[in-house]
């Protein structure tokens, strides 16, 4: 198991550990000033929460004798904070002393993170001072501030704490600006065609430049600042898979790769849990035991291996086990058995198919239920996240060798690339995230079924639905020729049939009203540069209702 390494977290650690003395020292300022009073209650709460964040925080990145140093110190504060009558100059000196020790801890630590740190000395004398053993406190003295030693004082912040609404607030702003850069694009063109100023023309077209360079800079530097590594998700599972392993018998290695990949704020606190039922998937599902694992010529030892890179403006986040993979012919059975499909289907679906099936709510394929598995919640729940998000999922599985969940994520949530597309004269924004190609067809190439059309793309059967059709927008002009936007959500595939592609354009995404409730087929709009308003459509939902695409499904 790889250990887990506190190179990313130690300035984070060591900036809010000075942020929570600083904290329990105006306390203690503040409860000396009421000499003579017993210890106020809200006051002592303000500092043993401080107290415990601090130790809490030092045992994460592994810092136990801090972590126990913290803990005594907490302990002598809640007792004493328990009495009805005034604290003793001697308790504000020990306690001066004992963040005077932790801020010299912090500075040693900040010069060479692997110091060896000992406080048994240091615990000793305040159990002894807080136990009336005066001899014994005096034979291990607490440490005294040096008159000169204030360097903590003009000690330089590197990091500077931001509310993450007030970067909202930035960004919705860069948003605007983004549409008034692609409302000057548009009066650039018409003014191309009325003005005849040559140097007119090219000085406006050089500020618009200018404006809209300004203006991808602004907007590039905000979304860095809402950027984490995704590192920081990633070694929380460390603990987990050696838990689970050893629970379940097994040997298992957690591989990284990838792990200072970016991703923005608002994703790294929901991919979280997609990847701990795909872990969990692997550790239950997917490796063997060392036995078994043994009797295949595998090593006794599995790996799982999460991985992270940038493609476009999109991450791949991929988890990857070397366990036993997954059949593809056992999952039609299981699903056959559930009633989840008729012996015709399983017999016509191929393996990429059978595997969809994986993200069926309820559907799993354990032979019992344990703590982590069987229930058939978890891949539902992975689909469900990943779908929110624009995102897809895919599934790539050799029996006997091993299992890939692969998901591919927008970087941002906030402003997207779009493919913008028009339909019976109006202009939607597909997110780029989900559309797959586009392909033009002959309108002889679609054909009618039983629960609406399809295509034959390539060596599959695919789905379409007619927006104009789905929108109620009224029937589009007949074309000897069809554009289609094959788009993917989670696990479906499917076909939106359209009238124009526009071109790729970058656009903010700006939230329905509540009022409005669930609009189907859109998750947003945004505004164009002429001030037109274009719906942004919802890839998942569409999806789902490909299967009716003929009939008027969004009405």
């Amino acid at each position: 198991m790889d250990t887990i390494d506190i190179s990313i977290l130690l300035d984070e650690f060591l900036e809010d550990a000075a942020t929570h003395l600083e904290s329990v020292e105006a306390g203690l300022l503040e409860l000396e000033r009421r000499e003579g009073e017993p210890p106020d209650q809200s006051i002592t709460t303000m500092l043993l929460g401080n107290l415990h964040t601090l130790k809490g925080n030092s045992g994460m990145i592994g810092l136990a004798p801090v972590q126990q140093y913290v803990h005594k110190l907490e302990s002598v504060l809640k007792e004493v904070s328990e009495r009805t009558s005034p604290l003793p100059a001697s308790f504000y000196e020990i306690f001066y002393g004992a963040i005077n020790l932790l801020r010299e801890t912090l500075r040693r630590l900040s010069a060479n993170p692997k110091e060896h740190l000992d406080f048994t000395d240091e615990m000793m004398a305040l159990d002894y001072a807080f136990t009336g053993d005066t001899a014994g406190a005096k034979s291990v003295p607490l440490p005294v501030m040096k008159k000169d030693d204030f360097s903590y004082i003009t000690q330089k912040s590197t990091t500077l704490r931001v509310n993450f609404e007030k970067l909202d607030e930035l960004l919705n702003l860069v948003g605007e600006l983004v549409i008034h850069r692609t409302s000057l694009l548009a009066l650039e063109k018409r003014v191309r065609e009325t003005v005849q100023d040559r140097q007119l023309l090219e000085a406006f077209a050089e500020s618009s430049q200018l404006i809209g360079k300004s203006a991808g800079d602004l907007r590039e530097s905000i979304m860095k600042a809402r950027m984490l590594p995704v590192k920081v998700v990633f070694q929380r599972f460390t603990r987990l898979v050696r838990d689970l392993s050893r629970e379940h018998g097994k040997e298992i290695n957690l591989e990284f790769a990838g792990e200072g990949t970016e991703l923005d704020k608002t994703v790294i606190d929901e991919i979280g849990e997609p990847l701990l039922h795909l872990i969990r998937n692997a550790i239950d599902h997917g490796i063997e035991k060392p036995a078994a694992r043994r009797k295949q010529k595998k090593p006794a030892a599995g790996t799982i291996r999460l991985s992270a890179r940038h493609e476009s403006s999109h991450i791949i986040i991929a988890v990857q086990d070397d366990g036993g993979g997954i059949d593809a012919d056992n999952v039609r059975k299981k699903a056959l058995n559930k009633g989840l499909i008729d012996s015709e289907q399983a017999h016509a679906m191929d393996d990429y198919d059978a595997m969809q099936l994986l993200f069926l709510p309820g559907f799993s394929t354990s032979k019992e239920v344990t703590e982590t598995s069987g229930r058939g919640i978890g891949l539902d729940v992975v689909k469900n996240t990943v779908n929110s998000f624009n995102g897809l999922i895919d599934i790539d599985s050799v029996p006997g060798k091993g299992t890939t969940f692969t998901i591919k994520l927008p970087l941002t949530l906030a402003i997207i690339n779009a493919l913008m597309i028009e339909v019976a004269g109006e202009t939607f924004a597909i997110p780029l995230s989900g559309v797959l190609e586009s392909i033009k067809i002959s309108t002889a190439d679609i054909h009618t079924v039983a629960d609406g059309e399809i295509i034959q793309l390539r060596e599959r059967l695919l789905p379409v639905i007619r927006l104009d059709r789905f929108f109620g927008l009224g029937r589009s002009k007949s074309e000897a020729e069809e554009y289609v936007v094959v788009v993917g959500s989670g696990e479906k595939r499917g076909g939106l049939v359209v009238d124009h592609l526009i071109g790729q354009q970058e656009v903010v995404i700006k939230g329905m009203d509540d009022y409005l409730g669930e609009v189907p087929g859109i998750s947003g709009a945004t505004v164009l540069g002429d001030g037109r308003v274009a719906l942004i459509l919802d890839i998942a939902s569409l999806t789902q209702k490909t299967r009716r695409g003929g009939a008027h499904a969004g009405q």
